[in-house]
């Protein structure tokens, strides 16, 4: 892959931010406008998280714009030892995700919440399920 193939799919990556950022912006304005009954809170979540997106869309659009940077990137992105660390960080953070979804799940049975404790077993088994099809997808890649 050459340089300006990398490049643009990394820039495709920033306009995602800046775009996702914005449709954040737009959610919390038409929100406020239909004035949905919404603690206030929600709302200033929703358009702060619509910055913190453009902001970092702005930032890796520079970033990718200088080529020392851009270099570095694509060899991260090709080395097998960082590919390998890669896997073992999200596997590690699957592992954490699903302890601390069976400890929401538990707490939320023992204080009697049916309903929050089911959603969060459907999220777990949904997890697993993606899981379960990931690995069976890339170990048919190898």
């Amino acid at each position: 892959m050459n340089n300006e193939k990398f490049l643009e799919k990394k820039m495709r990556f920033a306009k995602g931010y800046i775009v996702f950022g914005f449709l954040l912006i737009v959610i919390n304005l038409a929100l406020s406008y239909w004035a949905i009954k919404i603690k206030d809170f929600w709302f200033s979540m929703i358009g702060i998280w619509g910055v913190i997106f453009i902001a970092m869309g702005i930032v890796r659009y520079f970033l990718y714009k200088n080529q020392s940077i851009l270099k570095l990137y694509r060899v991260h992105e090709n080395d097998e030892r960082s590919e390998m660390l890669r896997g073992k960080a999200g596997y590690l953070t699957f592992v954490f995700s699903s302890i601390a979804l069976a400890i929401c799940s538990v707490i939320f049975v023992s204080f009697n919440l049916i309903w929050p404790s089911i959603v969060v077993l459907a999220i777990l088994f949904v997890q697993f399920i993606v899981f379960y099809m990931l690995m069976w997808h890339y170990s048919r890649k190898l």
